[in-house]
């Protein structure tokens, strides 16, 4: 593999990615979510064949073939290959020192209906940033986003996930007993909290909770130690039911650690004697919206969710680049 205009080449395995294998060999191209969602990775082919690992990544094109473009997260070599990217760097961000890490399951804890928190804890320590995910390989070829649920700084990591019968992913997940091994990649993602003065919002529906837990309770350390201007917090959160609702209590000590702060609750079937809002996440949200339009929010949960809050906060004018979210589906 040879970069274009640089002199720089490196290695790639049978079926290694090509961004893993760069990053390995000290050639960083510009990357975000290592899943072939956003399109970061992009880069022209000058000569050789490539092939896609992912072919149901998000952000191929069809044009994307005839611009003999690819996206390296998802890309393995076939041949000699020449790339062509926007840049390359000697170091990662500071925002994404993206590594290999082997972990091994110490505990599972039951959370909910099917929904449960996987702690792992690491070869060495990790580093990243709350809201960031990680990609864990569960089997030979077969791997999956998950966000950290838990604070940085150690050789602890924690994933809050839902088994969704039927998908290989989640079936391998939670047929995991403690003890096992998995490799792991961390970090990846854009979902950390930015500086600033403005309100910060956050938005949790089902085990979008996971990112948006680790936000929280970042936001409540953050902001209570006095290492920030202090800024009004919004906590949004959604479920089907008042069991699917997990973690809430730990949400609840978050806020409570801070002066002008929020907590705001949605379920789809509420049951008697739940004192928060009925329907969806957007529900509570709409009613706090013109007020909150200059805030910075920060989204997650699976695809019809995010894209309902999405389409809401453009309805009120919230600019673009205020609005980080991941999806999970």
């Amino acid at each position: 593999m040879t970069v274009a205009g640089t002199g720089q080449s490196f290695d790639v395995a049978a079926g290694e990615r090509i961004l893993a294998a760069g990053r390995r060999a000290g050639v960083w191209f510009p990357f975000e979510c290592g899943w072939g969602g956003c399109g970061t990775c992009k880069v022209s082919v000058v000569e050789g064949e490539t092939a896609l690992l992912f072919e149901q990544a998000p952000c191929v094109d069809p044009r994307d073939a005839r611009r003999r473009r690819i996206v390296v997260c998802q890309s393995t070599p076939v041949s000699d290959v020449v790339l062509k990217p926007l840049r390359v760097d000697d170091a990662p961000l500071p925002e994404r020192p993206t590594r290999d890490h082997l972990a091994r399951l110490d505990v599972r804890e039951e959370l909910g209906p099917d929904i449960a928190r996987f702690h792992f804890r690491l070869d060495h320590e990790a580093a990243y940033r709350p809201g960031q995910h990680a990609i864990l390989e569960l089997a030979p070829g077969l791997r999956r986003c998950y966000s950290m649920a838990g604070p940085p700084g150690s050789r602890d990591v924690s994933f809050i996930a839902k088994h969704y019968t039927g998908r290989p992913g989640s079936d391998r997940l939670f047929a995991l007993e403690p003890g096992a091994h998995l490799p792991v990649e961390l970090p990846y993602g854009d979902m950390w909290l930015r500086d600033g003065e403005r309100p910060v919002v956050l938005v949790a529906g089902g085990t979008g909770i996971s990112a948006i837990l680790a936000l929280a309770q970042h936001v409540a350390q953050h902001l209570a130690e006095g290492s920030s201007v202090p800024r009004p917090v919004h906590v949004f959160y959604g479920a089907r039911t008042r069991d699917e609702l997990v973690c809430w209590g730990e949400l609840e000590q978050a806020v409570a650690r801070l002066d002008d702060a929020r907590l705001h609750g949605a379920l789809l079937e509420p049951g008697p004697g739940w004192p928060g809002g009925v329907g969806h996440v957007t529900a509570p949200l709409t009613e706090q919206l013109p007020a909150l339009a200059e805030a910075d929010f920060y989204v997650a949960g699976p695809p019809p969710m995010t894209d309902a809050v999405r389409a809401l906060l453009r309805e009120n004018d919230v600019q673009l680049d205020r609005i980080r979210y991941d999806s999970f589906g």
